[in-house]
């Protein structure tokens, strides 16, 4: 009896643990929208932070907040609620909630226990840049383009807001407005001619005070309880403030200049003192170990003649400025973000290829913490089983995946498919070339390099094109605001589609042809021009709209069979199964 028991308890046991681990590797699916069956990728990283506790890690990218297992690495939740990317987070000292900042102009409160959202702060009228919470999680700081507020956290209501910094005359008002005129609605995309900008936001340990960096170089102190500003620091010489950080007990604050400045300030005599510190190129994502005996950052070594490498983290020790190590990062690839963990035995990072390491402070030896938050390209392609998909990142780097799981895998092994993505192969009867300013495209014969027609007719420059499977037929996109269909033999416009967007970048056929995908599409029901659209080709009938991205898709792709269309966009892919979304619209 005692044996079928035990037999019980380990096949019980097994069935758990199997069940655990497709869970864990479920993610895949998580919070997909409507039509997709798999996103491969977890988006573009901006920024990562330790729960107080140290348990678990909070990663905010662009399709929104990943908790991670500090100890497993396990991916435990996906939260989503922000309509853009997720630019900032951060945590009360008692880790009771999680606050967050996004593109969409908003700041959001999330218990990340259940995951979900507590409350919503509106009342920026452009994208949040940097948020800060006070220690004691009463009051929250928060920055978009030249604009501060600092919040009351229990009622939501502004405290204090400042949009007008010394130092800013009429004149660069104005200039700074149509900077962002002429750059449409998305003030994100601006020039970075404002002064103003705050870039980076930090509080004091005590929550006192906390302090802004902007692109003047200028640092401002600001009361942390009225927001009233206490003084002004300008010891950067209008130099792009990157990064601020508060030691841990309260009596210093780095800053770090973009080109190559960092200074320490001390609080003494009433006032902040400044001094600099061995400094590097580029200086960004500067934290205190937990002691405050050591500084950490990334960036580049001036004058580096004997690694060859550009990127490193490094190591200052506080009390004298002293430069101690400099660390070369996996692959010389530049950081993108740098936390601490709270008992100070791990650094973790994120590198621009989307790979987290996890480093020891004392000897930075480093692993790998996670990957999957890929910058994907802008080409897709299927193999012709459809069991694998490629796209192109870090310039000519090919990566696959298996398109069932959404798991990277290594290339394989057999050429099981052409990897040129241009529509320009030399293997085909005719070929499209755009011309140099972008206005017109030739119909190249290939075989005689003559020119068979000449496309014109947008008002803009064009973005993409895609010729139909028989190759009779041409679609393009243009900043015009339309995507059009083309005759090839005659050049002749067979039908013209609006985008209601300037950035409507992808475009392809069905493999019958009797399909067109176009992605970048503004929707005014959800306000983003971040929509894929497919219409009936000829009549350009609308047959349905996929809101799944929350920003610029870059390609779209249809498998052989027709069976599924991918799209590239926001730092991830997704899997349409068109199979099913066709049945939808018959």
């Amino acid at each position: 009896m005692k044996i079928t028991r035990d037999i019980l308890f380990i096949s019980l046991f097994t069935i758990t643990l199997f069940s655990l681990n497709l869970f864990a590797q479920d993610y895949n699916r998580w919070k997909l929208p409507e039509g997709a069956k798999l996103r491969i990728g977890k988006g573009i990283v901006h920024d990562i932070k330790y729960t107080p506790d140290g348990e678990r890690v909070a990663v905010a990218t662009s399709i929104g907040i990943w908790i991670y297992d500090a100890r497993t690495h396990e991916e435990l939740a996906l939260l989503t609620g922000h309509t853009s990317w997720v630019t900032a987070i951060d945590f009360p000292a008692d880790g009771r909630f999680l606050a967050s900042g996004s593109f969409d102009g908003t700041v959001r409160l999330w218990d990340i226990n259940t995951g979900k959202q507590i409350a919503v702060f509106a009342g920026h009228r452009s994208s949040v840049r940097s948020i800060a919470v006070s220690p004691n999680g009463k009051t929250l700081a928060s920055s978009a383009w030249e604009t501060l507020i600092l919040w009351d956290i229990e009622t939501g209501k502004q405290l204090k807001r400042h949009t007008k910094y010394d130092g800013v005359n009429m004149g660069q008002r104005i200039k700074n407005f149509f900077n962002r005129f002429l750059q449409g609605r998305r003030v994100k995309y601006a020039n970075d001619t404002n002064p103003n900008v705050i870039d980076t936001l930090a509080f004091s340990p005590d929550g006192k005070t906390f302090v802004s960096g902007h692109w003047d170089g200028v640092v401002r102190i600001w009361d942390g309880e009225t927001g009233e500003r206490l003084s002004t620091i300008r010891d950067h010489k209008r130099n792009h403030i990157k990064s601020l950080a508060f030691s841990p007990d309260g009596k210093t604050f780095v800053s770090g200049a973009w080109v190559h400045n960092i200074q320490l300030h001390t609080f003494e005599n009433d006032k902040y003192q400044a001094r600099p510190i061995h400094s590097v190129s580029f200086p960004s994502n500067l934290k205190f170990s937990p002691n405050g005996i050591l500084l950490f950052g990334t960036g580049q070594l001036i004058d580096n003649d004997t690694t060859g490498q550009k990127n490193f983290v490094h190591v200052w020790k506080v009390d004298t400025g002293r430069l101690m190590t400099s660390a070369p990062t996996p692959d010389d690839i530049r950081m993108i973000a740098l936390a601490f963990s709270p008992n100070g035995d791990t650094i973790l990072t994120c590198s621009w290829d989307g790979t987290f390491h996890s480093w020891d402070p004392v000897t930075l030896k480093h692993a790998i913490f996670t990957t999957g938050h890929v910058r994907v390209g802008d080409t897709l392609q299927f193999s012709p089983d459809g069991k694998i998909l490629n796209t192109v990142v870090r310039k000519d780097k090919l990566w696959f995946f298996d398109t069932v799981t959404g798991v990277q895998i290594s290339a394989p092994k057999e050429k099981t498919y052409s990897t040129n993505q241009k529509p320009t192969s030399s293997d085909r009867k005719i070929s499209a070339e755009i011309n140099k300013d972008r206005t017109a495209i030739s119909i190249i014969d290939v075989a005689t390099g003559t020119e068979i027609s000449h496309i014109t007719g947008h008002k803009d420059i064009i973005w993409r094109y895609s010729f139909s499977p028989d190759r009779e037929m041409l679609a393009t996109t243009s900043k015009d605001m339309t995507i059009r269909l083309w005759e090839v033999p005659t050049g002749k416009e067979l039908l013209t589609i609006p985008a209601y967007s300037r950035w409507p970048t992808a475009i392809t056929f069905s493999p019958d042809g009797k399909i067109l995908a176009g992605g970048g599409v503004y929707d005014q029901n959800i306000n983003r021009s971040s929509v894929i659209r497919v219409w009936e080709v000829p009549s350009g009938k609308v047959l349905k709209t996929l809101p799944g991205h929350i920003e610029g898709i870059k390609a779209l792709r249809f498998s052989n069979d027709g069976k599924t269309l991918a799209s590239s966009g926001d730092g991830t892919i997704l899997l349409w199964d068109w199979e099913k979304i066709s049945q939808s619209t018959r």
